[in-house]
């Protein structure tokens, strides 16, 4: 079995671990804030990281699981919370162009937002018993969201969810959106 990593996981090998310094020097506050790396996501989307996990013929990396693997294992080396975060974006992306059912003018949507729009994706497993919705689950909520003076009350069950703070608001990909 050959071990050794293509051109193509090399070059992300070596971007990643180039960012993974400058993310450490970080890291140590945003946990202590429970703040978001923003200035990592900077970093990354200016990489064209956002692609990471997009087939090339969509113009993304086209990296697949291994690049992502390769990725996170470096990125996790100077900031755990950025590569973790980062995970809920790159693991959820090659779900749909591998799906029969889902038309190729729909991933190259995906792809472009991805890629050229440079947007965040997020997988979405919060309510119990469903999927993200990019699996083609069909979704159903118990749950129930009320406005309140500064905020929103939230009544019912969730089982996961991660990163919905910083895609709420969506023009910039990471935006505080506000209490829940």
């Amino acid at each position: 079995m050959d071990f050794e990593l293509s051109p193509e996981h090399q070059k992300i090998q070596e971007i990643c671990r180039r960012l993974a310094p400058d993310f450490a020097t970080r890291a140590a506050q945003h946990d202590r804030e429970g703040s978001a790396p923003v200035e990592n996501y900077t970093l990354l989307r200016q990489e064209g990281l956002y692609g990471l996990t997009v087939p090339k013929e969509y113009g993304g990396w086209g990296g697949g699981y291994l690049g992502y693997v390769v990725a996170m294992d470096e990125l996790a080396q100077g900031c755990a919370s950025t590569a973790l975060s980062f995970n809920m974006h790159c693991v959820v992306l090659p779900t749909p162009f591998e799906e029969p059912a889902v038309s190729a003018a729909t991933k190259q949507r995906l792809a472009d937002l991805a890629v050229r729009e440079q947007k965040l994706f997020a997988y979405s497993v919060s309510e119990t018993g469903a999927s993200s919705l990019l699996a083609g689950a069909t979704f159903q909520s118990s749950t129930q969201a009320r406005r309140v003076a500064g905020g929103w009350v939230l009544r019912g069950r969730k089982s996961f969810q991660s990163m919905i703070e910083r895609l709420v608001g969506g023009a910039e990909g990471i935006r505080t959106a506000g209490p829940f």
